[in-house]
């Protein structure tokens, strides 16, 4: 998707882009408007802003060993994991909440549509109580929802590892940890569910419970391997959830 360093400068292009929320009551961007009779709001941003000089993925680790017991899982997992705040200037400072994952010292990965009104008003911190710092967006592909943040000081700790999609099995067991309505670190656990393909993109599909603000959080396995970037729960159901797997922000 994008290839980075630090101290890229984004180019934004004039792109129009359409947030509208489909029958699922999934939050959408694209680049086509929606149906008629489909209510939306648009937004110009970037198509895509490249990452260049991405690091390399973290090896997966850790698989022949015993895993940790799910409180080990927590401390070890829940430190790679961030608060993103964006603030609109657009309408009065309006605050949005996610989360995103550490990758290296410098550099986390999120949803796109936490921040995608927030235009350069991006913070990254470690939690409540805690210093953030102003990030850079310096990957973005608003459609497929995968976007890479910079900090310049703030000393990340990134996971001990990302495992590849074609490796995850369903039936796992998995962990989401996220900033739910802004309850910072919330810990759920469950199993894969499934591995789907929807328009054009892969999906982990888990019964760890996620909610608005865990956008942008992580989906780990029972070695503390990063899985996925939880993104989305179906509307009216129960238990379908999904993370777009962390692998493809490499792309």
């Amino acid at each position: 998707m994008f290839g980075m360093t630090v101290a890229v400068k984004t180019v934004r292009a004039e792109t129009p882009y359409f947030v509208w929320t489909d029958a699922e009551g999934e939050k959408r961007v694209t680049v086509a408007q929606p149906d008629i009779g489909v209510a939306y709001q648009t937004f110009v941003g970037p198509d895509p802003v490249r990452w260049y000089n991405a690091p390399a993925m973290p090896a997966e680790t850790g698989q022949k060993s015993e895993p940790p017991s799910p409180q080990k899982l927590f401390q070890q997992a829940a430190a790679s994991v961030y608060t993103l705040i964006g603030k609109d200037p657009a309408h009065d400072g309006r605050v949005y909440y996610g989360s995103a994952v550490a990758i290296t010292e410098r550099l986390a990965i999120t949803n796109c549509h936490i921040i995608e009104d927030a235009g350069e008003d991006i913070f990254l911190g470690a939690g409540e109580g805690e210093a953030a710092e102003k990030a850079q967006l310096v990957g973005a592909d608003y459609v497929a929802d995968r976007c890479v943040v910079a900090v310049s000081h703030l000393d990340l700790k990134p996971v001990i590892g990302v495992r590849p999609y074609d490796r995850v099995q369903v039936g796992e067991a998995v962990y989401a940890i996220g900033n739910p309505k802004m309850l910072d670190k919330s810990f759920s656990e469950g199993l894969l569910s499934g591995k789907r393909m929807m328009r054009g993109s892969r999906y982990l599909q888990t019964t760890a419970a996620i909610s608005p603000g865990s956008s942008g959080g992580g989906l780990f396995d029972a070695q503390g391997n990063l899985l996925g970037i939880t993104s989305f729960t179906l509307r009216n159901s129960q238990s379908l959830n999904f993370a777009i797997p962390a692998e493809d922000f490499w792309k």
